[in-house]
């Protein structure tokens, strides 16, 4: 949410400062728990761990009323670069070995059909010939 002052976070009672600090601080350590790779050899755990834990709460409970402000406003600047970005992120993982490649089509065995395909009608005009 980029309008300063916003007016979903006015309505909230959510100050835009407390909220960006909150989002900040709750997305490492969402990453962190997922266990999302970290490209730097020295990872170093999220802010938000040196907070007491009633901080941690209030921050986490603030991140989450945000993420549900944000899907009702139909989740806006949610770009294209933004995608990119998390793509490029993805590939350098892979390339530096913090997580193994994905396998491609050629790798993965076929799903076997539910049930066999009627043929098609040109498929029956060849049999007759």
């Amino acid at each position: 949410m980029k309008d300063w002052p916003n007016p979903a976070l006015a309505s909230a009672f959510i100050a835009d400062e407390a909220a960006t600090l909150s989002i900040l601080l709750t997305r490492q350590a969402l990453e962190h728990e997922a266990g999302w790779p970290k490209l730097a050899d020295n990872p170093v755990p999220p802010p938000l761990y040196d907070l007491p834990q009633d901080a941690q709460g209030i921050a986490r409970r603030m991140a989450g009323d945000i993420h549900a402000l944000w899907e009702v406003a139909g989740r806006p600047y949610l770009r294209a670069d933004d995608c990119k970005f998390a793509f490029q992120y993805l590939a350098a993982a892979i390339r530096k070995g913090i997580i193994p490649p994905i396998a491609t089509l050629g790798e993965v065995d076929p799903v076997p059909a539910a049930k066999p395909a009627k043929p098609h009608i040109l498929d029956m005009l060849k049999e007759t010939t």
